[in-house]
């Protein structure tokens, strides 16, 4: 089985990477991914349905995305986590992106999906708790299928092609619920013997630093997508002073290494000690 997702994924992130997938291909995805052609859903829709609903998946993003139900089941833990904390809405959205980032800030908490991708994990997100969505795309092409998607479902993420930096820059804290998103891409990180989050494209830790900055010590949550091996502390080590909220960690379908998990932490200042 390893030896098919790994040929699958270096097919997914080389040849096909730039390329719409089509219903032959997204099932083939999700039958070695997932285990099954239907696990391989974003948006509530299945891989066999995508196509047919005017969906666009690239092949790297087949790999990279989160998939669903995962991204409901994160969505519901952070639910729980801020039951009864979260201040009611100052204002409505408003349908044009560039406003809702100059807007003047309330006290409503937000989402911030830092790598947007497929958009998947802050759709879910938004819909569940009620909050708007704000979310970073650097790739021109990703941002181009996944602007498409987000409009196709109705979703409200307000996605930007930008550096998660510029989206950091210009939403200054508004809440301790206030939820970010980090799945930088994995890159080099990814290997078949673990998740280096140090080597990540980004790094994490460098991320992470990044969102305290912006937020002038007021503490937040972070949700972060690993898969089930994680290697040299990398994980503990990036959330170094944060603390540890929930995990949900998926039954798997893949051997050790291949499956994904889902961590969500309370973010606070770094603790003193030399940077990184």
């Amino acid at each position: 089985m390893s030896s098919a997702y790994f040929a699958l994924r270096e097919r997914l992130l080389g040849p096909l990477g730039d390329q719409l997938l089509t219903t032959d291909q997204l099932c083939e995805a999700g039958r070695v991914i997932c285990g099954r052609p239907e696990g391989l859903s974003l948006y509530g829709v299945p891989a066999p349905e995508l196509t047919a609903r005017g969906l666009r998946v690239l092949g790297r993003t087949a790999v990279e995305c989160s998939k669903d139900p995962h991204p409901s089941v994160v969505a519901e833990l952070i639910a729980e986590l801020t039951a009864g904390l979260t201040a009611e809405p100052t204002a409505e959205l408003t349908a044009e992106p560039a406003a809702e980032f100059r807007r003047p800030l309330g006290r409503r908490p937000m989402v911030v999906d830092l790598f947007c991708g497929s958009g998947n994990l802050g759709h879910h997100l938004g819909r569940r708790l009620g909050h708007p969505v704000y979310a970073a795309e650097l790739d021109p092409l990703v941002y181009a299928t996944a602007s498409h998607n987000l409009d196709r479902v109705g979703s409200s993420v307000v996605l930007r092609l930008a550096d998660y930096r510029e989206v950091l820059a210009a939403l200054p804290a508004r809440s301790e619920c206030d939820t970010y998103v980090v799945e930088p891409p994995w890159g080099a990180a990814f290997t078949p013997d673990g998740l280096d989050l140090t080597r990540t494209e980004p790094p994490v830790p460098q991320i992470l630093d990044d969102v305290r900055r912006s937020r002038d010590g007021l503490p937040c949550l972070v949700v972060i997508k690993t898969n089930d091996r994680i290697v040299n502390g990398s994980l503990d080590g990036s959330f170094e002073g944060g603390v540890h909220l929930r995990s949900f960690v998926p039954e798997p379908v893949l051997p050790t290494g291949l499956n994904a998990e889902f961590h969500i932490y309370r973010l606070g200042e770094r603790p003193p000690g030399p940077s990184r």
